[in-house]
């Protein structure tokens, strides 16, 4: 039952997108693509968990590239949003985000090599601690990096040619050891996923119930709660405190 309840978000979601196809504008296209993937996660986030977009941003001053859709959560730190609303567009503190997700149409060459691109920028993240000793210093600990991912409606290769993966392999030069993107979706293609501790891809056939973009929300939603617990509880007043104050 849930899961047909799903695949009704799904088809939902296409045929939303797919009626797009022909509004000549790109900013529009972008937007109601952004949003109509957001119909797919919504209905399956909790409470804490939202969808945005905008930029990733950290203490130090780095920010990544623009992200079509951000999902973070709400308990840990807040974001700046300057559009609240459907949209949500905004900054984004580093320990919140959870996923950075390339939301396209069309999979094609040059959108990999822009989600590339912009994957590598998520990657210059650092984070705050979130745990301190009983002196009130950081203590270093591991934390779950933010996962980029890539999301298409559909693709330009042709059937019985080479694969998603194969096409994304030889435009990543680490694609398999370490990828700048670990989740790529696309619909009627497959999903593949990089399991970091085995350096390996796992793959999920495509199917005529969108098998494989099931796979992908549940996969997301199975690495949330970790992702939360691995981020403990960053101070977000160092993002406003200037570090020069000296000891008296």
């Amino acid at each position: 039952m849930y899961r047909k309840l799903v695949k009704d978000n799904i088809d939902n979601a296409i045929r939303y997108a797919q009626s797009t196809s022909d509004v000549d504008h790109p900013g529009m296209v972008g937007s109601i693509r952004e949003i109509a993937l957001k119909h797919l996660f919504r209905p399956l986030l909790t409470d804490v968990v939202d969808t945005g977009t905008g930029k990733i941003i950290d203490s130090t001053g780095n920010q990544s590239k623009q992200i079509d859709v951000i999902i973070y959560s709400k308990d840990i730190n807040p974001p700046v949003l300057y559009d609240e609303g459907r949209s949500d567009i905004g900054l984004f503190p580093a320990e919140t985000c959870l996923y950075a997700i390339e939301v396209k149409s069309q999979a094609s060459a040059g959108e990999l090599r822009k989600a590339i691109e912009n994957a590598k920028s998520v990657f210059q993240m650092k984070f705050l601690s979130g745990h301190y000793d009983k002196y009130d210093n950081p203590i270093h600990h591991m934390v779950q990096h933010i996962v980029p991912a890539f999301f298409a409606f559909g693709s330009d290769l042709k059937e019985g040619g080479k694969t998603e993966l194969e096409r994304y392999l030889e435009l990543d030069y680490n694609g398999r050891t370490s990828p700048a993107i670990r989740v790529n979706c696309v619909i009627g293609k497959g999903y593949w996923y990089f399991r970091e501790s085995e350096s390996a891809w796992y793959y999920w056939e495509p199917t005529l119930d969108h098998g494989e973009v099931i796979s992908f929300l549940g996969g997301i939603l199975n690495s949330i709660p970790d992702h939360i617990s691995s981020r403990g509880h960053p101070r977000f007043g160092n993002y406003l405190i200037d570090m020069s104050g000296k000891k008296l």
